[in-house]
């Protein structure tokens, strides 16, 4: 993929709070997997308040309600604990405390190629991906992360985009249907 005209080369680094940035947007914006929790706290408070209604014509009846609403306030509050948690200790076990580089994404007319750190010298991507095989792009304020399939990104960040977002974005827009271009902020 180097040396031809129209590559965009992106050497990226990743710390631990762009590795957060994107698990955040992966999970709670692109996948949406904050409604489950919301519908289950939602449902639990519903019955906690028919429960509620019922104190001083049934027995127990405010015990009932107030377990019900520590249910439905308590386990969203530990599936999003849980999930800061592992972030947390993912970021830690790439050692992502400082800046490290990761990989090299090049962006040519031909698709994705991508070198791993330690390997950005060589003439050939370790792995490398024709722009029919790719699964979309998203574009946030502070980076473009690049889908290769529904469970693998690479994340783009914005101040290391040789000409900043909009140079990735617009060639983006030139290999990729606009279905599989999305912009959020």
């Amino acid at each position: 993929m180097s040396g031809k005209k129209n590559v965009l080369s992106v050497p990226v680094q990743l710390d631990t709070g762009m590795f957060r940035d994107f698990a955040l947007f992966d999970v709670l914006q692109r996948q949406k997997r904050w409604k489950r929790p919301l519908l289950f706290a939602v449902l639990m408070l519903a019955f906690a308040a028919i429960c509620f209604s019922q104190v001083g014509v049934r027995e127990g009846a405010a015990l009932l309600g107030g377990v019900l609403t520590a249910v439905a306030l308590g386990l969203p509050l530990v599936y999003f604990g849980m999930f800061f948690r592992s972030v947390s200790l993912q970021a830690k076990k790439m050692g992502l405390s400082t800046p490290k580089s990761v990989y090299r994404v090049e962006l040519g007319p031909d698709g994705v190629g991508m070198w791993p750190a330690g390997q950005q010298d060589k003439a050939q991507p370790a792995a490398s991906h024709d722009w029919e095989s790719v699964y979309g792009a998203w574009r946030t304020a502070q980076a473009v992360y690049l889908y290769i399939n529904a469970t693998q990104a690479y994340l783009l960040p914005a101040e290391e985009i040789p000409g900043g977002a909009d140079a990735a974005w617009t060639l983006l827009g030139e290999h990729l249907p606009a279905e599989k271009l999305h912009v959020t902020r």
